[in-house]
């Protein structure tokens, strides 16, 4: 499960059984059994990297077929005008304003650090965004690539790298092949920086972290208790992922709508507590969301049909209530392991991290953890708390 050829949308570990039903279910459980390995401090294939909210995204290194260093975006990917872009002409041509700038200064900048390959990273500051502010009584430098604040001491080491440096990233993907278009993606990527550009090293120091023989009690029982739930709901998540689509009739069924309801209770700051009420909660968000789509049509046959799709997909759900109910609290435990990670990796990380709000700085969580396995890779994410950021405050970077 997740594993991408070109690194352009990573799933959340509990979207993974809604995405390949009950196979999902057993790769979220395989995940958390590696991951049990590397907080024993055993032997393990698994390795951890800590997820920065910077942007933009930018593919970098050297093309394959011509020699020549290059920049650009996820667009440098596309099947049909790859925009991979050799010269700062080549930036302009296609592209403008902020993300125009950054990109003539990463082409400036990483070509200059002597990349093996291509190398793909987020963009944390250049040297007109990189600011000295005093919070909480500490001098720091800050930068807000995104959503995120992100705040070092201006005497840490990284500080005084970064008081020097042009342009700051962090790459974290290395790509294999010899077409770029065709490459595939490869967790870590080893690139050393210099005067110039700061590169932030993104692995988890896993070895700093361990649980206590009561946290790894705890953590047993929620992935046997999972392990359980996804052979009990394993065949009516297949059922699921069979009737879920946009377009056709797949469009108008409840299961399609299963994601949006996630991230839309995310976006409510709404956790998913009583199961009763996150299932009324479902099936209003449903009705909202097919009333809205229900209105968009104009012939009288085609409104009648679809109307008889939803009523279909509300009998769905009265006949298999038991089991929708089973899928919630299996989402549920999913997210409550996940979160128990999550809090032990959090204390971490050397750079501190805030949220702008209207009365100043709020302190928050790092943005997350990619936890990589066998060539897949899966997410570890705070949704209550970056998630829901993500989803309310003004991005910086347009």
């Amino acid at each position: 499960m997740a594993n991408v050829k070109q690194l352009k949308h990573l799933e959340h570990l509990e979207d993974e059984m809604l995405n390949y039903g009950v196979e999902g279910c057993k790769a979220a459980v395989s995940f958390l059994q590696e991951l049990k390995k590397m907080l024993g401090h055993q032997e393990s294939s698994g390795f951890m990297q800590t997820k920065w909210d910077g942007a933009p995204s930018v593919i970098c290194g050297t093309d394959p077929q011509t020699g020549m260093f290059f920049v650009g975006t996820k667009s440098v990917f596309n099947k049909s005008d790859p925009k991979l872009c050799y010269t700062e002409g080549q930036v302009d041509g296609w592209y403008d304003g902020d993300l125009a700038e950054k990109l003539k200064f990463s082409l400036r900048y990483f070509s200059t650090l002597g990349i093996e390959g291509v190398v793909q990273g987020d963009l944390l500051f250049t040297k007109s965004t990189l600011r000295t502010e005093n919070i909480n009584g500490e001098q720091l430098h800050t930068f807000r690539p995104n959503t995120i604040t992100y705040a070092i001491p201006v005497h840490h080491p990284i500080g005084l790298k970064a008081s020097r440096a042009q342009i700051g990233v962090v790459f974290h993907t290395h790509y294999t092949g010899d077409v770029v278009g065709e490459m595939q993606a490869r967790a870590g990527a080893k690139v050393n920086g210099s005067d110039q550009v700061l590169v932030v090293n993104n692995d988890t120091p896993m070895h700093r972290v361990g649980f206590s023989r009561a946290e790894m009690g705890k953590f047993d029982r929620y992935v046997s208790t999972i392990e359980r739930m996804c052979g009990t709901c394993g065949d009516f998540l297949d059922e699921l992922v069979t009737k879920t689509g946009t377009t056709g009739d797949a469009k108008f069924h409840i299961a399609s709508y299963l994601k949006q309801f996630f991230n839309n209770e995310i976006k409510n700051a709404r956790s998913i507590g009583n199961i009763d009420e996150a299932m009324y909660s479902l099936l209003n968000f449903y009705e909202e969301k097919t009333n809205k789509e229900l209105a968009k049509i104009k012939t009288v046959a085609n409104l009648t049909k679809k109307r008889n799709l939803v009523y279909g997909s509300q009998l769905y759900v009265e006949k298999n209530n038991a089991k929708f109910k089973a899928m919630l609290a299996l989402y549920k435990e999913l997210q409550a392991v996940k979160q128990m990670v999550i809090d032990k990796l959090d204390h971490l990380e050397e750079f501190r991290t805030f949220v702008q709000t209207e009365k100043g700085y709020k302190v928050t969580t790092p943005e997350g953890y990619v936890l990589h396995k066998d060539g897949s890779m899966i997410k570890f994410v705070n949704r209550m708390e970056f998630a829901y950021n993500n989803f309310t405050l003004q991005k910086q970077w347009r």
